[in-house]
């Protein structure tokens, strides 16, 4: 089993609120690189019509649904001056991918840290690697599967949520690794 751990530097633990959205955040955007990837069609448009069904709350519990060589496992400790998050799982080229997607976006956080939320959400969503990785395979993938341009919206919405949390001004820095 692979497994990514991610250490999360900051000057002060973020809110419970930050905190869990930041988890929930790195458990989506993997589901998305994954689903996204999913060359079965009809396998793909049942995870994204039944992790649409359920929603995108950090509340929610449940994973959407793929194969369970897909599935993962999200441990998270918090911690003086941050937090630690460990994703699990046996797809590794998926936790690679994602490292390497997260690691894009930490890169770019100081460069956007003093803008509005607006305009640091579309600077991360330019960002190359986050446009090849993220958003196009998104949008390719829900067009292949025939899925309604709101619940499309729906979905990117939350890549957005979640871009603005990774990058978010009060984290320092995100060291990763993939054993």
């Amino acid at each position: 089993m692979a497994q990514l751990h991610i250490e999360v530097r900051s000057p002060v633990m973020p809110l419970s609120t930050e905190f869990v959205r930041f988890c929930k955040t790195v458990e989506q955007f993997y589901y998305v690189l994954v689903i996204a990837a999913d060359a079965d069609l009809e396998r793909a448009a049942r995870a994204w019509r039944g992790w649409l069904s359920v929603g995108f709350n950090p509340a929610v519990r449940l994973a959407p649904p793929v194969e369970a060589d897909s599935r993962i496992k999200v441990d998270s400790r918090p911690g003086v001056g941050g937090f630690e998050v460990t994703v699990s799982g046996r797809n590794r080229a998926a936790l690679g991918r994602l490292r390497n997607l997260l690691h894009d976006i930490d890169a770019a956080r100081s460069s956007s840290n003093s803008a509005s939320d607006e305009a640091r959400c579309g600077s991360l969503a330019e960002l190359q690697s986050v446009r090849r990785d993220l958003v196009e395979p998104l949008k390719e993938s829900l067009a292949r599967c025939q899925i309604p341009s709101g619940a499309a919206q729906a979905l990117m919405e939350m890549i957005h949520r979640g871009l603005l949390t990774i990058a978010a001004p009060d984290l320092t820095a995100l060291n990763m690794t993939l054993n």
